[in-house]
């Protein structure tokens, strides 16, 4: 099959499709936009998108499956104070999230973007308190051997250590009730920032699910760093590595007010 057809009496040669290609793959034919190499198309969707008749399908990213935009772009201000709205939420209420919310949060991440519409990523969902509690520890070992290892970060972590251990407060998981853990395979070198992205999508989105969330940065950077006993205790292969951790769960408290930040910082030049 091949990856472009074009509907002849839609198509007006606009040309469009070929200007948005971000492979480059697509030149004007006699009869309409022709692709001049089908395995460099990455199937973002693009050309079939923004054809302004309907008139170009793509056999990797179908017409059929592209929705219609329906809905009017926001506007600037309310959409300024939705993104600043966003708040990092470390309290959560005893209570399980339903399945269905944490697969509806995990679809909207999946639209984030990724380099070269890699996608790529897979996610284990935690809800055992005893699994979350052990990936927990097992983040704390790995601190304590960075700490014997006289890491740039001991002193750092020593105070986490203090913390979690002699204080018993749970600054890693924040007894979260749901803990994600976003994988990728090592062959991805672009997974890391695949899932930063995923993250501020789901971040965003999941206020309207009536969710708080988090990136579980300690756990995170364990699993940056390739811990094995952690890999091992959540069964990733060696195919693939630990790219993020998501806290996720009803949230405890109401925020009342926009917080501020540090001024823009910008040099136009």
């Amino acid at each position: 099959m091949d990856l472009i057809k074009v509907d002849l009496d839609k198509c007006v040669k606009c040309g469009i499709c070929i200007e948005v290609c971000p492979s480059c793959i697509l030149e004007m034919g006699d009869a309409g936009p022709v692709c001049k190499w089908e395995r460099g198309c990455m199937a973002c969707g693009h050309c079939v998108a923004v054809c302004p008749t309907a008139a170009l399908d793509n056999n990797r990213c179908l017409l059929e499956k592209q929705a219609e935009i329906s809905m009017p772009v926001l506007h600037p201000e309310k959409a300024y104070n939705f993104l600043r709205m966003r708040r990092s939420v470390r309290n959560f209420l005893p209570r399980t999230v339903e399945k269905e919310k944490i697969i509806k949060l995990l679809d909207a991440a999946r639209y984030a973007p990724t380099a070269g519409n890699s996608q790529g990523l897979y996610y284990i969902v935690l809800s055992d308190p005893e699994a979350i509690k052990k990936v927990a520890d097992l983040t704390a070992e790995w601190m304590q051997l960075e700490i014997d290892a006289d890491s740039p970060h001991s002193r750092y972590f020593a105070n986490i250590l203090r913390t979690y251990r002699e204080r018993n407060i749970d600054i890693i998981a924040r007894q979260t009730p749901h803990l994600i853990i976003a994988c990728a395979r090592k062959l991805n070198l672009t997974g890391l920032s695949n899932c930063d992205q995923a993250w501020a999508y789901a971040g965003l989105y999941a206020p309207t699910l009536g969710l708080g969330t988090t990136i579980a940065g300690f756990i995170q950077t364990c699993g940056h760093a390739g811990y094995q006993p952690m890999l091992d205790f959540l069964g990733v292969s060696k195919k693939h590595q630990i790219v993020g951790a998501l806290m996720v769960g009803y949230q405890k408290y109401k925020y009342h007010r926009l917080v501020e930040r540090q001024h823009l910082k910008v040099e136009f030049r």
